[in-house]
This record gives structure tokens, sequence and C-alpha cells, in this order.
């Protein structure tokens, strides 16, 4: 019994002496940052369906947002979900810096999609930005776009 009382002091004394690594901050630093019209904050847009503030013809309006993100982005891609249906509306391949997001207000919409709004009315659908980074690894950010008629 002495001899089993030994040898555990002497493994506890030895695993005392050991020197513990130092303590690393954690840090929760997302590996991109995907930022619309130059404004962490914004979540949200206005787009009228007519091109000029005199409407004249519905569905010639356009929607253009500034994407600008840092860290290793590969390729950018753009959704839509409006009902059950997901409008795909493209992929960029970027290479870093910034990508101008530009559509016709009238192809945010699916084609099984309600109509648009008409004059004195508004909808909105949810633009689904999806960042592939170089390691595979996908981030997403929304952003609501609020159609005017």
């Amino acid at each position: 019994m002495k001899r089993i009382l030994i040898i555990l002091f002497a493994s506890v004394l030895s695993l005392a002496s050991c020197k513990k690594d130092p303590k690393q901050p954690e840090t929760l630093d997302a590996p991109a940052t995907i930022i619309f019209d130059g404004y962490a904050s914004t979540t949200s847009g206005t787009y009228s369906t007519y091109a000029a503030s005199t409407p004249t013809v519905k569905g010639t309006g356009s929607v253009n947002i500034v994407l600008t993100y840092t860290g290793d982005v590969r390729t950018l891609t753009f959704t839509t979900l409006t009902g059950s249906v997901v409008n795909t509306l493209g992929t960029a391949n970027v290479s870093g810096g910034s990508y101008t997001f530009t559509r016709l207000v009238k192809d945010l919409r699916g084609a099984t999609d309600a109509p648009l709004p008409t004059s004195g009315t508004s909808g909105s659908v949810v633009l689904t930005v999806s960042a592939t980074l170089g390691d595979g690894q996908v981030l997403k950010r929304f952003f609501t776009i609020n159609i005017t008629g």
C-alpha cells in the first residue's frame, strides 16, 4: 500500500511540474465581411419599378447595390426567395475589392411569383448573397429590397 501511495505521489508531482501552455485569446472574426452600399449596417433599400421619377414604362427601374467585401472571396451568388420559388439571379467570380449587383427590379421575381406592385402599392423581396471563400466555406448575408410601384 505504501508503494502505491509513493508512486501516486510521484506521478502527481511530475504532472504538477509540467509547464502549461499560455492561454490563447479566442477570436470570433469572420474570414470575410460582406457590406452593402459601403455601410455594414445597411440591410435594406427601396427601389422603384420605374426608371424615372415620372412613371413611363413599368419594370424599367433597376437595383444597383455595391457589395464591398474583405477576405478571400472566390464567388458571389445572388438569389431571392419569393413564395416557394428560389430565383437564381447569377453568380459572379471575384478577386477582391467590390462588386456591383445590378438587375432590373422586374427580374427579381420569378415567372410564377406575384406580379410587381401596381402604382401606389409596394412589395419586397429578400436578396441572399452567398460568398464562397477560397477554402470552400460559404457565408451568407441578406438584403431586403423594398419595391415601390
